[in-house]
């Protein structure tokens, strides 16, 4: 998985609140150890690891729990998980739906999309998600033929903009590959 961006402002509220709650952490710890002097083999935890431990238990499990984003707390949607439907493309001149199956990776600050058809493979490079109203899904791909593709499909690189739609579970949107290629498209997609 890559690193995506938000224009959320919620990764800086919520890393200044798991500060917060690793010096507390760490307080009581030390009222603990205080008391009890651990035994010499026994590291007693400090603000930094304990900060450390917080953020990493939020960004992989915490922060998609509904609790948090029906309080608006983590306003970033978790779009992961397995989604089917299909692409149109101006080099058919959108004629045909062409099935496509995605694979989307995805934690707090961390996200994949690998997309495959019939005749390539799509990986996300870099991805951002723009919250606003609906929420978007931008990211820049490198997409590679399979075995037997046909003649004109050559390994490129592209860009699609989809827009997360019908309560999160449709992504809606457009793509155009780079120059190499230089076709366009529509993007549909339903989560599993």
């Amino acid at each position: 998985m890559h690193p995506y961006s938000t224009d959320s402002e919620e990764r800086f509220q919520i890393a200044f609140a798991l500060a917060v709650i690793a010096v507390g952490l760490a307080w009581l710890v030390a009222l603990v150890t205080g008391k009890t002097h651990p035994p010499f083999w026994l590291e007693v935890p400090g603000t930094a690891t304990l900060y450390g431990l917080l953020l990493g238990i939020f960004r992989s499990y915490i922060w998609n729990w509904a609790v948090l984003h029906t309080a608006s707390i983590v306003k970033v949607p978790d779009i992961s998980g397995d989604w089917r439907g299909y692409v149109t493309s101006s080099f058919d001149s959108l004629a045909e739906q062409h099935p496509v199956t995605v694979r989307i990776r995805q934690n707090w600050t961390h996200l994949s999309l690998r997309l495959s058809t019939e005749h390539s493979d799509s990986e996300s490079v870099v991805a951002s998600m723009v919250m606003g109203n609906q929420p978007v899904l931008s990211y820049q791909y490198r997409n590679v033929p399979r075995t037997g593709a046909k003649e004109t499909m050559h390994a490129h690189d592209g860009t699609a903009t989809l827009n997360l739609i019908d309560g999160q579970r449709q992504l809606s949107g457009e793509y155009y590959s780079g120059r190499d290629r230089a076709n366009q498209g529509i993007l549909v997609l339903e989560k599993q």
